[in-house]
């Protein structure tokens, strides 16, 4: 029997021989090198386990450093919310004083305790009298004027106690120097005051009350002393947002919160990383004012130095960063070790906060990622080494049985194999030289290569007859393609295309551009004068796009123009009085035969150059925009809710009227403009439209203002296709 194999089987017979020789030859290969490779995988594991441990070691240290500039980010963001709530609660607090001492008549007079005499509780709203004010007295006026504060009260205490975390103060600092005050101290019933700091104290001597004063707005101060003392008799440093108040002859006093730099630490910047680090907030002018440190260079103190002028370099650099309210990750040197400093601003107070992290503790996670990285690839050396050993000796093995057939079939089989395929390529280089009429009949195998053979004389077949259908259709599109470009310049050809119109009239400025979709289009303009004192202007829109608008087109814009100089010609209608009968019969008249029912959107308008008199008929399409010259503000025109031409008999059009003063501009469009889609499919709109020539100098020469509205529409599109016509036409009463 006479067995023939396909193709599938020769070759996989092919790739086993040709397979089994590559093993005999890697295998000789290996077997002579086999020493020399052992010891070129050692060295080679060697260095990629260093390479790779460095740069795992050094992306980690990426990442660790990108997370703290991270976290420090979301805690100044945090602190920053904290700042502007205490900045919000002041801005209420001056508010409502104000309302307070500039209405005095609508609060009913009140008292308050007095510390010295009496003890406060927690929250309590309190007063106290300057050393002047106790020496002059307290007049009948300012005593008045005093209880009329004191309803202040009831807004101090829900305030103070809205902070009753923090060792806090609500208070309030008249220029007539009483001082109305209302503090919180955690865990504590009451607010002790030392007795002579009572007989001492002024509010306008204090910081927070000066800076307000002086600066007439809300802001925060720096670090300063309280009058309040700690268990150990050590005034507490606090931080404070203050703002000035007024009453009906101006400035009254300022109103202020502060806050224990203590608790901020406490409650706030406990964010260090690792087990020295620490947080600290830097002021606008380089000063450390809050911060986790006790003492050192970054503790915050009252008067602390300006860190930008500090001998350290590499802080004072950093420091001028912070100030200048940039974020980032800095490498600086504080009391002999490195430390990695992560800073991001507050941007609503003008501070900056900074966490440090020492470099040691990122090295030590990072070196440890490092050595694992190692042990692993030495690991993985090993193994491969044994492995490499395994599959080489089973490979010799079974090459060592395989190797006597080998010879013998590679031989046989290849060149019977190879033969009908060197036939069939000398066939195929015929046929890819152009010679269609060439036939392969000598390959017959029985297998896939046959059956190839017969599928490229079926081939040269299909490709004579499309070449001769490609030629074909080749020719009508050129054909069609011509036509169109004819038919574009005749549309074009049909418009008003030379500016200025008419040079020699001064009593108006006109100008139009139209951009078709495709390459004709249906949207159209028209102008041109009745006599001498009478212009009439037309912008249109017919529906759908391409050849059928466009033959539309061209009837519309020939009828209404026929309809407006035969009815001013014969006189059958006044042509002001009854300028809408010019649609009628143009709708009447598109109608008839509209078996497509196709339709058009018209605005027809005539102007009296003499008087500014414009009339004007509106069939359904977009309201003209007027700009008034005098006001130097656009609008778009009011329009009668007209139906369009050519949908449907005797219908009737409604006529309106407006007077053009000098200068007056009617802006008309078709709704290419205002519908416009950029690549998100949203429309560019009439209210872009409106609110862009608000903001555009309209008295602008006309060209220049329809190539301005073009511009900002093309902004809008972006690298959209053009989804429909557009057309724009100007009309301007010198």
């Amino acid at each position: 029997m006479n067995f023939k194999f396909n193709i599938h089987k020769k070759v996989r017979m092919l790739v086993l021989l040709a397979g089994l020789l590559s093993f005999l030859v890697l295998g000789a290969i290996a077997l002579y090198g086999l020493a020399s490779i052992r010891a070129d995988v050692s060295e080679m594991g060697t260095e990629f386990g260093e390479s790779g441990a460095n740069y795992t070691q050094n992306l980690l240290t990426k990442q660790l450093t990108e997370t703290l500039g991270a976290l420090v980010e979301s805690r100044a963001e945090y602190i920053n919310r904290d700042m502007e709530r205490m900045m919000q609660d002041v801005i209420i607090l001056a508010e409502t004083m104000t309302e307070i001492a500039s209405h005095p008549q609508n609060y009913e007079p009140r008292t308050l305790p007095d510390p010295r005499y009496e003890r406060i509780g927690k929250a309590e709203t309190y007063i106290i009298y300057s050393p002047a004010l106790r020496e002059q007295g307290v007049s009948p006026a300012l005593s008045h004027e005093i209880e009329i504060a004191s309803n202040i009260r009831d807004y101090l205490v829900p305030l103070a106690k809205s902070y009753h975390t923090y060792k806090s103060s609500f208070y309030v600092g008249s220029k007539n120097g009483y001082f109305l005050c209302s503090g919180i101290l955690p865990g504590v019933d009451y607010s002790p005051i030392i007795e002579e700091e009572i007989y001492n104290y002024d509010p306008r001597q204090r910081p927070w009350y000066q800076t307000a004063r002086d600066a007439n707005k809300p802001l925060f101060s720096d670090l300063y002393a309280d009058i309040d003392v700690d268990k150990h008799g050590i005034p507490y440093q606090v931080v404070g947002c203050s703002a000035p108040y007024y009453d009906a002859d101006g400035f009254a006093g300022v109103v202020g919160l502060d806050i224990s730099n203590t608790d901020m630490n406490n409650a706030v910047l406990q964010t260090g990383i690792g087990e020295r680090g620490f947080s600290f907030v830097l002021n606008d002018k380089g000063r450390v004012i809050i911060s986790a440190q006790k003492e050192g260079l970054l503790a915050s103190k009252e008067d602390g130095p300006d860190l930008r002028h500090d001998k350290n370099t590499a802080l004072a650099d950093t420091v001028k960063s912070m100030v200048a309210g940039e974020s980032g990750v800095n490498l600086v040197k504080i009391d002999g070790e490195n430390y990695y400093i992560a800073f991001a601003p507050m941007p609503s107070i003008g501070w900056s906060f900074a966490t440090l992290i020492r470099e040691e503790e990122i090295l030590n996670s990072a070196e440890q990622s490092r050595t694992y990285f190692a042990d692993q690839i030495n690991t993985f050396q090993d193994k491969l080494s044994n492995e490499y050993t395994i599959m080489f000796s089973t490979a010799v093995l079974v090459l060592a049985v395989l190797l006597s057939g080998l010879i013998y079939f590679s031989n046989k089989l290849s060149a019977r194999f190879v033969k009908p395929i060197l036939q069939l390529s000398d066939g195929v280089r015929d046929i890819a030289g152009g010679n269609l009429d060439k036939k392969i009949t000598d390959i017959n195998t029985g297998d896939e290569i046959e059956h190839l053979a017969v599928c490229f004389n079926a081939m040269t077949d299909e490709l004579q007859n499309y070449m001769n259908n490609l030629k074909k259709v080749t020719a009508d599109k050129e054909r069609i393609a011509t036509e169109l470009n004819v038919a574009r310049d005749i549309q074009r050809g049909m418009l008003p295309g030379v500016f200025p119109a008419y040079p020699d009239r001064k009593e108006f400025d006109i100008y139009a551009t139209m951009d078709a979709a495709k390459e004709v289009g249906g949207d159209f303009y028209d102008f041109y004068l009745l006599d001498e004192d009478h212009l009439v202007v037309t912008i249109a829109d017919v529906s759908g796009k391409g050849i059928p608008a466009s033959l539309f087109m061209v009837i519309s814009k020939t009828i209404l123009k026929n309809f407006s100089v035969f009815l001013n010609d014969t006189k059958d209608v006044n042509r002001e009085e009854d300028f809408s009968e010019v649609m009628t019969r143009a709708n009447d008249q598109l109608c008839e035969g509209n078996e497509e029912m196709m339709f058009v959107t018209v605005f027809l308008g005539m102007l009296d150059l003499k008087t500014g008199r414009f009339v004007y008929v509106n069939g359904g399409h977009n309201p003209p925009i007027i700009y008034h010259h005098a006001e130097r503000r656009c609008e778009y025109l009011g329009v009668k809710k007209n139906f369009v031409l050519g949908g449907m008999e005797d219908m009737r059009f409604v006529q309106q009227e407006i007077q053009l003063l000098h200068g007056d501009l009617i802006f008309m469009y078709t709704d290419g403009v205002n519908e416009a889609m950029n690549e998100n499919k949203e429309e560019y709109t009439s209210e872009r439209l409106l609110r862009f020539m608000n903001q555009t100098n309209c008295d602008i020469e006309l060209k220049e203002l329809l190539k301005a509205i073009k511009a900002d529409v093309a902004e809008h599109v972006g690298e959209a296709e053009q989804s429909d016509d557009m057309t724009m036409m100007a009309l301007r009463r010198n």
